[in-house]
């Protein structure tokens, strides 16, 4: 606010002033009592000032007047109200009767917690958390005091936890949301009726009786499943089985253009129709693709009216066709993606499993042992029994550092902090220490060519998981006395073509991978397969009963994060 708000007439200092003694004290006794009080005052970390019934400054410690931006002496006198509350924080005016300050004069009742907004004498504003307090002389009202704390730096900490907060609950919502609609696909989208719609369009668009849109099998030989538009049940039953590939369908397949047939009778290729197939006259045929890739066939037959499809048929069908190609892409990939979401379902739930079973049978037990044994240190204690205490107490300590150190393991089960600290090689040489010395594996060699060299997180995060994985059921199913696991950067002289080649062998029992990919077993190799698959590499897993088994996952080398010039300080 402008200083033509500022007076010189000051009152004098309520505080300041020597109080009346009533209790026997000398004059000097009181005023160093008094002395000893604004010392208090002024070195409070609150700011505190106190008003007279006019809402005149009696009294400000230094605190409060560097928070307003005055000096103490500049205040005493002023009215506060006008200097700090003039403005409520949107900017409307504040009525001096409104205020918890005012009212305290009126009803003698002060506050305790309220928030309020202060007027700096720049204009700026900021937040305050204040108390405020009649001053009562022989059962009158003199005036108030007034505490108040700045709580910016608290109200912009609660804002960010709270950001922080909304951040994971939408997050947790993302991933419950995600979780539901993959669990949907799974159980019921297929994409078998977008290829119905599409052929029922081509069928309505050409005038045809009858339109058929179909799924070519990934060699593009022959047709996996059929969408059928225009046949009444009674031909659909009659018909029977569909042919897969022979025939002018299997033309349409090695075809680039679309295909019109005048009379479908006299071309050599009708045979491919089945024999209770209701007659048909007219023909024509799109092939699907997408680039170079054959993605199936969409057909129609008998033109209203007897005659032939016309050229414009084409145009609209293959129009059609293209958005066909759409759909049937899409339906490869839900296809695939079931498959995917799955098994990565599965693997998220027998990852959690893990961690149940880690923390039952590993942390939980460390830390109910260490409990029973201070509880017997306790009673051994209150009972005087010294030796036996000192003895409870050291076996209850060690439970306790073995909880520590079980705890750090489930952590850098969860996420490796190696992996940040080291990089790839070093995450694991230290993960490969760490299972010989669980194991007891007479030798595990780590063989490398990526000394302090530093790839995309999502690659090495998937490359580690893939090798604590493989290390984890050597460990627990191999029987191997000796490991191996090598790690090789690949570079070819194409631009963007080198790989990380992941090779984790081991010496010991084997199996027969086709009887473990099932019920039992099933999710540890299935989730490797899966993480290489998400970055776009090649699984492979080679194993036979006493020949030990070799599991070599090749990746593709993402962009490398930004070096600074300093050096990498993940």
């Amino acid at each position: 606010m402008p200083d033509k708000n500022m007076r010189n007439d000051s009152p004098a200092n309520a505080i300041a002033m020597p109080v009346p003694d009533r209790s026997g004290r000398s004059e000097a006794e009181s005023a160093r009592l008094a002395d000893h009080f604004r010392l208090l005052l002024e070195s409070a970390g609150e700011g505190i000032y106190s008003v007279d019934r006019q809402g005149r400054c009696t009294f400000i410690n230094q605190t409060a007047a560097q928070m307003l931006g005055y000096k103490s002496q500049e205040l005493l006198g002023q009215d506060m109200h006008a200097l700090t509350h003039h403005s409520r924080p949107d900017g409307s005016p504040y009525p001096q009767q409104e205020c918890p300050v005012w009212r305290a004069f009126q009803t003698g009742q002060g506050c305790q917690g309220d928030t309020e907004v202060l007027w700096r004498r720049d204009g700026t504003s900021f937040p305050v958390e204040y108390t405020c307090r009649p001053i009562v002389e022989d059962g009158e009202i003199r005036g108030t005091i007034v505490i108040f704390a700045d709580i910016t730096e608290r109200k912009r900490t609660n804002k960010a936890l709270t950001e922080l907060q909304a951040a994971e609950e939408g997050r947790s919502l993302v991933m419950e949301t995600a979780r539901r609609v993959a669990l949907d696909i799974l159980s019921s989208q297929t994409g078998v009726e977008a290829l119905r719609h599409i052929a029922e369009a081509a069928r309505t668009l050409s005038g045809a009786r009858y339109a058929a849109l179909g799924v070519a099998r990934p060699d593009g030989q022959g047709l996996l499943e059929f969408a059928t538009v225009g046949l009444t049940p009674e031909e659909e039953a009659a018909i029977g089985p569909r042919p897969r590939g022979v025939g002018v369908l299997g033309l349409l397949l090695k075809r680039t253009e679309p295909l019109r047939i005048d009379r479908l009778g006299d071309h050599p290729a009708s045979a491919g129709f089945p024999p209770n197939h209701p007659p048909m006259e007219s023909f024509l045929g799109v092939p699907i693709r997408r680039g170079d890739t054959v993605l199936g066939s969409l057909y129609l037959t008998n033109k209203e009216g007897g005659g032939p499809f016309t050229e414009a048929d084409e145009i609209a069908v293959q129009a059609l066709g293209d958005y066909a190609a759409v759909a049937i892409h899409n339906l490869h990939m839900i296809s695939r993606q079931r498959a995917l979401v799955s098994g990565l379902i599965a693997a998220q739930e027998e990852e959690r499993r893990a961690v149940a079973y880690d923390l039952h049978d590993g942390l939980t037990q460390f830390v109910m042992a260490s409990h029973a044994h201070l509880e017997a240190f306790r009673r051994a204690y209150a009972a005087g029994n010294q030796a036996k205490a000192a003895r409870e107490v050291e076996q209850g300590l060690q439970y306790l550092k073995e909880a520590v150190v079980e705890s750090r393991r489930l952590v850098n089960g969860l996420r490796s902090l190696a992996l940040d600290e080291m990089g790839l090689a070093g995450a694991l040489e230290q993960l490969l220490a760490e299972e010989k010395q669980r194991a007891g594996w007479q030798s595990a060699d780590l063989i490398h060519n990526i000394a302090g060299q530093r790839f995309d997180k999502t690659l090495e995060t998937a490359v580690y998981r893939v090798a604590q994985e493989a290390l984890t059921n050597t460990r627990k199913h191999a029987q191997a006395a000796a490991v191996r696991v090598l790690l090789l950067l690949q570079k070819e002289e194409r631009p963007r073509a080198a790989q990380l080649v992941l090779e984790v062998r081991d010496w010991g029992c084997g199996f027969v991978p086709e009887e473990k990919i099932g019920e039992n077993g099933r999710v540890g190799l299935q989730g490797m397969s899966e993480r290489v698959s998400l970055m776009g590499g090649t699984y492979e897993l080679h194993s036979a009963p006493d020949a030990g088994t070799t599991i070599r996952a090749v990746f593709p080398v993402l962009a490398s994060p930004p070096q600074s010039k300093e050096g990498d300080d993940r």
